[in-house]
């Protein structure tokens, strides 16, 4: 079974990533900034190793690519209140700035697959046309105005990358049980807003079998 380096594992959709993964026997390498975040089902996992380190440790990055068979990745940036104020000033993208270290090791270390957590600020031109992503995006951009900018300077960092990426973009992520997930286009495949954590952590597993959406940035729903 393939060896998966996971980052952003200590949010909700990461340790959902990771307990899905585990249900399927992968072995995992997890990079977290503080370990004591983790669940001890996760943290004493005899599958699980992890590794404590920031996405501006190249090192710890390294450790926690070394080996692996691909790369799966969670993070985002914080939508608190004081993380907007901040950002009022504060014009730093640290997520783009780590996966340009991510990306600089898993070329590095051979790693040539990696399934990255987006939203639906990432423009994508296969795209239709959408009020209801408009005013999300709209309002993001307004409110959340340093997360926007985070997440689509990563956008940009990921794509320009010779690494076989899937960007899987995100509405509202939910905390509830899940079913069915699907794949789209934006206005051209009934995509709908909301996507259960659980069905995430399925979808990014199952793409990392299938790879039906290698160098595309495919919007992920619950159904």
């Amino acid at each position: 079974m393939p060896h998966l380096a996971i980052l952003g594992g200590t949010g909700p959709s990461g340790q959902c990533l990771i307990d899905e993964a585990l249900s399927r026997n992968y072995t995992l390498t997890l990079l977290v900034r503080n370990p004591s975040k983790l669940p001890s089902r996760i943290a004493t996992h005899q599958s699980v190793t992890v590794v404590k380190g920031s996405l501006s440790d190249r090192e710890a990055i390294t450790k926690t690519i070394h080996g692996a068979d691909a790369v799966l990745s969670t993070l985002g940036p914080s939508l608190s209140v004081s993380t907007a104020l901040h950002g009022l000033t504060d014009h730093s993208t640290p997520i783009a700035n780590g996966y340009k270290l991510i990306l600089e090791v898993m070329q590095q270390e051979g790693v040539k697959r990696l399934i990255a957590l987006g939203t639906v600020s990432n423009e994508n031109p296969e795209d239709g046309s959408s009020l209801v992503k408009w005013c999300m995006v709209t309002a993001v951009w307004i409110f959340l105005h340093s997360a926007w900018r985070d997440v689509v300077e990563s956008g940009h960092v990921i794509k320009q990358s010779a690494v076989d990426w899937t960007i899987a973009r995100v509405a509202r992520l939910t905390s509830g049980k899940g079913g069915n997930v699907k794949a789209g286009l934006v206005g051209k495949d009934g995509t709908g807003v909301f996507l259960a954590r659980k069905d995430l952590a399925r979808w990014f597993l199952d793409e990392l079998q299938k790879g039906e959406w290698i160098r595309k940035l495919p919007v992920i729903y619950s159904t």
